[in-house]
């Protein structure tokens, strides 16, 4: 039993002596096939060459105790004091797959000790590898002017991230904000412009701080707490809508938002009626008629702009509202208006309709029709005026005649 077991553990040791084995040799491999840099003297080589093949090309202000970042190289500035002041630049390589476990290390290429040294590196070139160079300028006071050209665009990175759920819920007529941290990961100053996905069933705005926003401006390596509001139409459709966020720069970040819109039970209603002092009326052709009509709100909703929209039977006739527009009528009060309809003096004997809606900003009646029964002027007055004209004559003619005898 001894024996088994004293087998198993020199088995397990002779298994973990490979794997360390194997990792020290994927560490010195790596080690080994790193890169070494290259030092060119600036007079015996042409910088125009880099705008002629359309390198990018930056000017980078390092501090003391300050590290950039290009790609998978960085380049780390520091003082120490302690040692006479003495200023060192470092340039190092980054590998993501180095170290056990694919941990993450910078190893160093080359490294730049002393004031001379450092000041000398003015008229040199540095090619990192084919697609990066620099330049190096001791400007003083503890700051390092850079020069970079590169092949790619190493110098933007920008990065958005938000703590808001993966799925929204959110009901109609809804407001939501949701918070956004925009990270300028890259190595330069830049003015980031934020937009969103537009929609007939939403409206959205940016806001920093009390400040509505729609671009902002990130130092290197500096993150900023912005917030979007996202307010839902309360006329939206109910279902899955996708929201997405775009903070563009040199380089862009896009977030996108799933959310799903459910109907409101506590909807507000907008709802508009009209109600008339008579529905039959009459007239005669040439008379002007008077219809008091009352406007009711009742909804649960002040209304604004109120009128009326009115349809007359024919081009002749005239019909004019006491108040044209009611500025606000509040949740189940209303207003009169006085309706005048005049009858054209031409107009047949006959019934005729006007039909009548109320009409607010975002809602309607239903069509009401007022009858309008139309008579002639009569003729009768004129007809017993002559008659008693003609038998007062007839009498004073007889009266003339027969009255002398």
């Amino acid at each position: 039993m001894r024996c088994k077991i004293l087998k198993i553990q020199n088995k397990v040791t002779a298994l973990l002596s490979l794997l360390l084995f194997i990792s020290v040799l994927v560490t010195f491999t790596c080690l080994a096939t790193a890169k070494s840099i290259e030092i060119i003297n600036i007079n015996e080589f042409n910088t125009g060459e880099f705008n002629d093949n359309e390198w990018l090309e930056e000017n980078i202000n390092l501090s003391a105790n300050e590290k950039i970042e290009l790609g998978s190289y960085a380049i780390s500035y520091s003082l120490n004091f302690q040692e006479n002041g003495t200023g060192f630049i470092k340039l190092v390589t980054f590998d993501k797959k180095v170290g056990f476990e694919s941990s993450e290390k910078f190893y160093q290429l080359r490294s730049f000790s002393g004031s001379k040294e450092i000041r000398e590196l003015k008229d040199k070139i540095i090619f990192l590898n084919s697609s990066i160079a620099i330049s190096v300028n001791d400007t003083g006071l503890g700051k390092l002017k850079l020069k970079v050209w590169s092949k790619k665009d190493l110098f933007s990175e920008i990065n958005m991230s938000t703590t808001a759920p993966e799925f929204l819920l959110i009901s109609q007529g809804e407001t939501v904000n949701i918070p956004l941290k925009i990270n300028n990961n890259g190595c330069i100053g830049e003015t980031v412009c934020l937009e969103a996905s537009e929609s007939e069933f939403y409206t959205h705005k940016f806001t920093y701080g009390d400040y509505r926003i729609n671009k902002i401006k990130l130092d290197p390596k500096e993150t900023k707490d912005v917030n979007i509001e996202l307010r839902i139409d309360k006329d939206c459709t109910p279902g899955e809508y996708n929201f997405s966020v775009n903070a563009s720069g040199r380089s862009s970040a896009v977030l996108i938002f799933p959310f799903i819109v459910e109907e409101n039970s506590s909807k507000s209603i907008e709802k508009l009626a009209i109600q008339l002092s008579k529905i039959y009326v009459s007239g005669k052709s040439g008379s002007e008629i008077v219809i008091p009509v009352r406007i009711f709100n009742s909804g649960d909703v002040d209304l604004k702009d109120i009128g009326l929209d009115i349809k007359s039977p024919m081009d002749s006739w005239e019909i004019h509202v006491s108040e044209k527009k009611i500025d606000l009528i509040k949740s189940k009060e209303y207003e009169t208006v006085d309706l005048t309809i005049r009858i054209p003096s031409e107009t047949e004997n006959g019934d005729y309709f006007v039909d009548l809606k109320g009409v607010a900003d975002n809602v309607e009646t239903e069509e009401t029709k007022l009858r309008v029964n139309v008579k002639s002027q009569s003729n009768s007055a004129w007809i017993g005026i002559i008659i008693i004209v003609l038998v007062i004559a007839g009498l004073f003619f007889v009266f003339k005649k027969y009255g002398r005898r």
